[in-house]
């Protein structure tokens, strides 16, 4: 997409919504911060916004002889999990990738046979989140989340590790589109204003989708990555 100055307006009007089930998406983010050589790649206008959970992943394995009993053990941890975490104001348990989605109360969704580090093992990795506001103590919110997973009831042979670091979650990235196109035409009204009419501003990549990176212990960049180009400057 390429277009001057004088149709942005309309085109911001016009561009296609993202598809219902986008809206729907939790993302996870995990890894470190923005380094140096990232924000190189990240265009000028963006939008920082506190993430919706922190994230920890964790790995459940379980040794007992019999494959069965160990699906079954790992499968009564996960349920108790969820369990508990419904009497934890903000605690929620998940699974998935890129993606995350909720665990339900008999947890018959998570695959439980995946095999662990050891033979006759069964393995499995969901995540344990804490859902932060604005105005949250993040470092308590951190000590929350791992006091909960340290407290697990565990059954049988099951045995719980933490996967990396604390991770974030934002969920439906999407509905921050037309926020950070708001932010981009005020940007480009005062790149106008700045070179008067010696150059025509031409903005391409509007119709790109949402991305993010993580900015701080709570906190994502969120943008669009747009261009500006100027041409035909006098």
């Amino acid at each position: 997409m390429r277009l001057n100055l004088g149709a942005l307006l309309f085109t911001l009007a016009t561009i296609t919504a993202a598809p219902a089930w986008a809206q729907m998406d939790e993302v996870v983010v995990t890894g470190s911060r923005i380094s140096g050589d990232d924000y190189s790649s990240i265009p000028a206008v963006v939008l920082q916004r506190r993430a919706d959970f922190l994230v920890q992943r964790i790995r459940l394995t379980n040794d007992t002889r019999a494959e069965d009993a160990r699906i079954k053990e790992l499968q009564q941890t996960i349920r108790d999990m969820v369990k508990d975490a419904a009497t934890r104001k903000g605690i929620a348990l998940s699974y998935g990738d890129e993606f995350l989605i909720p665990i339900s109360a008999n947890a018959t969704e998570v695959d439980l046979r995946g095999v662990g580090k050891r033979p006759d093992t069964s393995s499995a990795s969901i995540y344990v989140k804490m859902a932060i506001g604005e105005n949250d103590d993040v470092p308590a919110a951190i000590t929350s989340l791992r006091n909960f997973i340290r407290k697990a009831r565990i059954t049988g042979r099951t045995e719980i590790e933490a996967e990396g670091d604390v991770g974030l979650s934002l969920v439906a990235p999407e509905k921050y589109r037309y926020d950070i196109i708001g932010k981009i035409t005020q940007d480009v009204k005062k790149l106008r204003t700045a070179v008067g009419e010696k150059c025509r501003i031409e903005v391409s990549g509007l119709s790109n989708r949402v991305s993010w990176q993580r900015s701080d212990v709570s906190e994502l960049t969120l943008y669009i990555p747009y261009q500006v180009q100027l041409t035909e400057c006098e």
